[in-house]
């Protein structure tokens, strides 16, 4: 049983790849709101309709942000978009936003795992108390290195100036 707060690139992917290991995902929050079913949400079809929605924002720039709001496998959809945070859950993946779990809201967290997909979700009160109510916390330096590693790389190609391709190119002739 996993919860997600964020539904952007670390979200959308952890929630397939859980979803495609056997794990279900029970809730879903994002910037307006979450969506839970403590039977498992349909990630598959929860896809689905997120894509549709990016879709027509990508055509059409005045239509809605995409949300997971609204999502008919929803049994649950409200406009709290902390409430994923404090779901019964085994994982809890904070993929959005810093500080997201403070010496004030960490006593509430019931998942045994949590996992910093984030930057920095867990400030360091809230890690020794969940760690005191016998939580694991996994450190965003080893969950997120991946895409802060790409970001500078990126970053130091911008600031030179060069196009996308030609470091891959520069590579592959000197392999």
């Amino acid at each position: 049983r996993v919860a997600l707060q964020g539904y952007g690139n670390v979200g959308f992917y952890s929630a397939r790849y859980f979803n495609q290991s056997g794990a279900k995902i029970v809730a879903i929050s994002e910037y307006d709101g979450t969506i839970m079913n403590p039977d498992g949400l349909d990630i598959v079809a929860l896809e689905d309709y997120w894509t549709k929605q990016v879709q027509a924002r990508k055509k059409d720039d005045k239509a809605p942000v995409p949300s997971v709001r609204g999502f008919p496998g929803a049994t649950v959809d409200i406009d709290d978009n902390t409430a994923g945070l404090y779901v019964d859950c085994d994982i809890l993946i904070p993929a959005a936003l810093e500080k997201q779990l403070t010496k004030d809201n960490a006593g509430d967290v019931k998942a045994k795992i949590i996992a910093e997909a984030a930057n920095g979700p867990v400030t360091p009160f809230a890690e020794e108390i969940l760690e005191k109510n016998g939580a694991l916390v996994l450190p965003d330096m080893l969950l997120n290195a991946g895409g802060v590693t790409v970001s500078y790389f990126e970053w130091l190609k911008n600031l030179n100036h060069v196009r996308f391709g030609r470091l891959t190119r520069r590579w592959e002739e000197r392999s």
